[in-house]
């Protein structure tokens, strides 16, 4: 009889990476760090400030300045919401590869530990980003960096296949 999806299943003992340690900590510091930015700028920006940015990472769009509390805020979504997906039940997680008894506990370590490269990245990113609009907005003019927005994406993207090439070693 399998383990698997019982009371026994080996993927139940696996620690979650985001529950302590540089997963818990890094990634709640930089969404604290982004509302601070904003909190304690708000009063000295400009009414209108940029909100969208072109390739070239100029400002193109603007609007309200309540609009800078938008990226602390989804921010802070994305930091409940990967962690509440590690805590619930691995039966939602969509492994690349077919799961068997012997492979479902390794597979399981690979996929929490991309979760919490992937919100670590993106949190970072988003804190950057934010810190970035509101040091250029106060300068009034400038550009964003888009070296650190390309890398942050090349990052996150190296992230998942360097995941699923685990995930295949480890079929």
């Amino acid at each position: 009889m399998s383990l698997l999806n019982t009371d026994k299943d080996p993927r139940h003992a696996i620690v979650n990476p985001m529950s302590e340690g540089m997963y818990r900590i890094i990634p709640l510091a930089a969404v604290i760090l982004g509302f601070a930015v904003v909190a304690f700028n708000y009063g000295a920006l400009p009414e209108t400030v940029p909100i969208h940015y072109n390739g070239k990472g100029e400002a193109d769009g603007f609007g309200s300045k309540l609009f800078l509390w938008i990226l602390p805020v989804i921010n802070l979504v994305i930091f409940y919401m990967l962690e509440l997906t590690t805590k619930s039940s691995f039966k939602w997680f969509n492994y690349p590869v077919a799961i068997t008894e012997e492979n479902a506990a390794a597979q399981h370590r690979i996929a929490l530990q991309l979760v919490a490269v992937m919100r670590l990245i993106i949190t970072l990113m988003l804190s950057w980003l934010t810190y970035e609009i509101v040091t250029t907005t106060q300068k009034g003019s400038g550009t964003l960096n888009r070296w650190i927005l390309g890398g942050s994406m090349v990052a996150l993207f190296g992230a998942i296949i360097y995941y699923m090439m685990e995930a295949n070693k480890a079929k």
